[in-house]
């Protein structure tokens, strides 16, 4: 059972800096969003919202090589270096872009770019307070070592964090330059209109908790195990325009709190049932990759966090995610959130079920 004191934690807040951020995740990936909508999952019941490929394709127009190459350094779809700055907003309370920008020009060099290292699953090596940090700092070997053996990146992203750790305050500028320019040349426009969006899906939110509390918050937190939850001094949960139906999690290192955005279209996704063949297809896809495999094997034998899979089977941070959400949304794979670690667990008894099922739907004679 969700836990009442959990509960009482939640809160669910507005501010239009999280869509200042998530604004450029979707200008860099926007071919991403679109294979989601060309997914299984979603193909056939949603259109990508018109209002929000016509504003990419005229936005990326107005790009220049160097915001798209800052896009793809701060904004990329395996490492989310930018997105690491969303609990922020919530933690100190911004309301507006504006300030999340006054903000970052305040925020140290070396309390940024701690924020990166934790990207996905953070560091394998567990916890790295800033003493460990400074020391990894002040030594270009230690760093590479570090970035080559902590960090569950793909070769290409450890090159791109390695570059910034390098050059702390150069990587400090390079992101306000680019925070800057999109807030002045594009934002600021369109901020009323997506204030208004969030008011509305503020409200909706906070009356789908009133009424359905526990149920709500597990469809859309799927299968997270809050139990264990009295760590955490609170949940918040923002909306988001430019995410449009997906919800994403971030937390700060060593502050006890959760913070989601959640998608304006977030009632539609739920609002659609699934059909029983469409069920048996999600458990098939659920099986038909050798990684999730492994992960399943893995977590036969108990409990892991997610630095421990990437370890085991010598996976990045983004896969991940990327498979472990799809055993999550077939309901195989759980997660508990403790001291700020997410563990896995593989719940036996669901697979086994799950594949009983699928076959016999699968099988059923006419």
């Amino acid at each position: 059972m969700l836990r009442l004191n959990w509960l009482n934690k939640v809160e669910v807040r507005s501010s239009t800096a999280c869509d200042l951020l998530h604004g450029m995740f979707r200008l860099n990936n926007n071919d991403r969003f679109l294979e989601l909508f060309a997914s299984p999952q979603f193909k056939g019941k949603f259109e990508p919202y018109r209002n929000i490929q016509t504003w990419v394709t005229e936005t990326r127009e107005l790009l220049t090589s160097d915001i798209v190459e800052k896009l793809k350094e701060f904004f990329d779809w395996e490492t989310f270096l930018g997105m690491c700055l969303l609990p922020d907003i919530t933690h100190s309370n911004l309301e507006s872009a504006s300030q999340l920008i006054e903000f970052v020009q305040e925020m140290p060099e070396r309390v940024l770019l701690i924020h990166f290292i934790y990207s996905g699953y953070g560091p394998r090596m567990g916890t790295v307070d800033m003493d460990t940090f400074d020391k990894i700092m002040k030594n270009d070997r230690d760093m590479l070592l570090f970035v080559s053996n902590d960090m569950s990146f793909s070769t290409e992203r450890k090159a791109i964090l390695f570059e910034m750790l390098s050059h702390p305050e150069r990587t400090k500028e390079d992101l306000l330059y680019l925070l800057e320019w999109f807030y002045e040349n594009v934002f600021s426009t369109i901020e009323p209109r997506i204030a208004k969006i969030h008011s509305k899906a503020v409200n909706e939110i906070e009356r789908e908790i009133s009424a359905t509390g526990e149920k709500f918050l597990r469809t859309i937190i799927k299968n997270i195990d809050f139990t264990r939850s009295e760590v955490l001094e609170r949940t918040v949960i923002c909306p988001s325009y430019f995410s449009e139906f997906l919800i994403s999690n971030a937390s700060i290192p060593f502050v006890k709190e959760d913070m989601y955005t959640i998608g304006f279209r977030f009632k539609e996704v739920m609002a659609v049932p699934k059909e029983a063949l469409e069920i048996t297809a999600e458990t098939f896809d659920a099986l038909a990759h050798e990684k999730r495999l492994a992960i399943i094997r893995y977590l036969s034998t108990g409990r892991s966090s997610g630095n421990e899979l990437a370890r085991a089977l010598n996976l990045s941070n983004y896969e991940v995610g990327e498979h472990i959400g799809i055993l999550r949304e077939a309901g195989m794979v759980l997660a508990e959130k403790a001291n700020q670690v997410t563990y896995f667990t593989l719940d036996k008894a669901i697979v086994r079920q799950e594949i009983s099922r699928a076959l016999e739907d699968l099988l059923e004679s006419s």
